[in-house]
């Protein structure tokens, strides 16, 4: 029997006919039902609270998708332009819209804003998934951080003599060979070293900073969770623990990590002195063990938090010291009066945290490193909840949201030439606002507000520490001096790295000062 058979006697179709009209009738309703859905999306952009602010950047529901391009190809332009333009705009990103925030009232009501409003470390753990690269226990308490503001700082002078113990014999370990001649070293990888192993003899003596296995596996973490970590950002949710699971194998990894600190823990215990820690013990396993409550006393919590310091600790120090050693060797012209200077407090005060403090140039020449390679996009933030800002801009619960960083850092309205790279611009500027662990609303550089960076008076000491000690011990020039400084890389259009593949040329002096 076929589809004629049930018709009406006195209807008649031919199978193009009914053809025909099936196409007809399904095109047409594909036709309506597009229509209708692009209505819908109308309407809900309209209604959106995000539509109120001000777009840099295609607009349209279809021509916004256009720009999710030109934010992967040039977001650092767009992000100038709306910096030119507003207070606080949005781009496309490919997720989703990013709003930026530039104008001096909405950058002081972010550093007012508590962590009930905006969190960074929503935006962290979201950049980063540490609830599958480390594990949620990071989130649920982070007495790691109050740590770091505390204890930690405070022992920064302390510890001094043991860090700079580490930086020399890290130095002659990189730069093995730099006495007998030219010593050609690629900078992010080996600044990537040092900074492990001054760090880790900071956090846990050393003993574990000397081992070569438990370096060795602090590196490879902070490798996988920078990598692993944004891959599994874009991964739906129900993706993310079966992904984990096959790039990286979290639990093992965790696991020794846990059996280094567990001997060392278990002795302390033993001799007593983790409530009131000698010279030996008074270090970041100590500080983590008697700022943590007592459910969080144990090998693992310590080597989750471990792990989570060591990647703060690595990163950014790294990128620094890159920048800082490619514009040594870039602008040689600097290194004559950076010598003087640190040689002059050296031979009155001796290596300390207060003689580097002292070193006003020094900072200057680092901080103007750091100022001239700013990300585009920086201090992200996820609002937790809704919020306002003072001009009535509101932003829902989930926006992602960052200061425009290298805008800020380049306004010609604060810095003269802001574009030229200027060793000693710092000197005589404000130092309450201008000195390199200052924070200011005219300079990003370790974050903002309360929960800017609280790791940047050590890292600062040792960027510090690690820059005068090669200038006083090594003579430094680029490797390829014909191509010149090695250019910034940009990813995703407005983060901005260190050359990763580019070497520097070391050696060692033959008169130090």
């Amino acid at each position: 029997m076929s589809f004629a058979d049930y018709l009406p006697s006195n209807m008649s179709f031919s199978v193009a006919e009914i053809t025909d009209y099936l196409s007809n009738n399904i095109y047409s309703s594909a036709i309506g039902l597009a229509l209708v859905l692009y209505l819908i999306a109308v309407i809900r952009r309209r209604n959106s609270p995000l539509s109120k602010i001000p777009t840099v950047g295609p607009t349209g529901i279809i021509t916004s998708r256009i720009g999710i391009l030109r934010t992967l190809k040039n977001g650092g332009q767009l992000i100038q332009e709306g910096y030119e333009k507003y207070p606080i705009f949005k781009i496309r990103t490919p997720f989703s819209w990013f709003v930026i925030v530039a104008g001096p009232q909405h950058l002081e009501d972010m550093r007012r804003a508590n962590d009930d409003q905006m969190s960074f470390l929503a935006a962290l753990n979201q950049m980063t998934q540490f609830d599958y690269t480390i594990s949620p226990r990071l989130k649920a308490d982070d007495c790691h951080i109050k740590v770091v503001r505390g204890v930690m700082t405070k022992n920064i002078g302390p510890r001094y003599d043991d860090v700079m113990d580490e930086i020399n014999k890290s130095l002659d370990s990189i730069l093995a060979g730099a006495d007998k001649d030219w010593v050609d070293i690629p900078v992010y990888t080996s600044m990537g070293q040092l900074v492990s192993r001054f760090s880790t003899r900071f956090f846990v003596g050393p003993e574990l900073s000397s081992n070569p296995k438990y370096t060795e596996i602090m590196e490879a973490y902070a490798a996988h969770v920078v990598k692993h970590g944004a891959v599994l950002s874009v991964l739906p949710n129900w993706l993310r623990p079966l992904v984990s699971r096959l790039q990286f194998d979290t639990v093992s990894k965790i696991r020794e990590i846990e059996d280094y600190l567990r001997p060392v823990i278990e002795k302390r215990l033993e001799r007593g002195v983790m409530g009131s820690p000698d010279a030996d013990s008074n270090d970041m396993i100590t500080w983590l063990w008697n700022g943590a409550d007592k459910p969080q006393r144990t090998a693992h919590d310590i080597a989750i938090r471990m792990i989570w310091l060591n990647i703060a600790a690595i990163r950014t120090t790294s990128q620094v010291l890159t920048s800082v050693l490619f514009n040594l060797a870039a602008y040689p012209s600097y290194i004559e009066p950076l010598r003087a200077e640190i040689s002059s407090i050296i031979d009155e005060e001796g290596w300390s945290k207060v003689s580097i403090e002292k070193m006003k140039k020094l900072d200057s020449f680092v901080k103007e490193s750091q100022r001239h390679h700013t990300s585009f996009a920086v201090s992200r933030r996820i609002a937790v909840n809704d919020f306002t800002f003072s001009d009535g801009t509101f932003i829902p619960k989930g926006t992602s949201f960052a200061v425009a960083g290298r805008s800020l850092n380049w306004d010609e309205r604060v810095y003269s030439n802001p574009d030229e790279f200027q060793g000693f611009r710092f000197v005589d500027m404000d130092p309450h606002k201008f000195q390199m662990t200052s924070l200011s609303l005219e300079y990003m550089g370790f974050g903002i507000g309360k929960r800017a960076c609280p790791g940047r008076f050590f890292a600062v000491a040792e960027l510090k520490t690690v820059i005068a000690k090669i200038l006083m011990e090594y003579d430094i020039k680029l490797t390829d001096e014909a191509a010149g400084r090695p250019k910034d890389s940009v990813f995703a259009g407005i983060f901005v790295d260190p050359n990763k593949s580019a070497k520097v040329s070391l050696k060692k002096r033959l008169l130090v000062v």
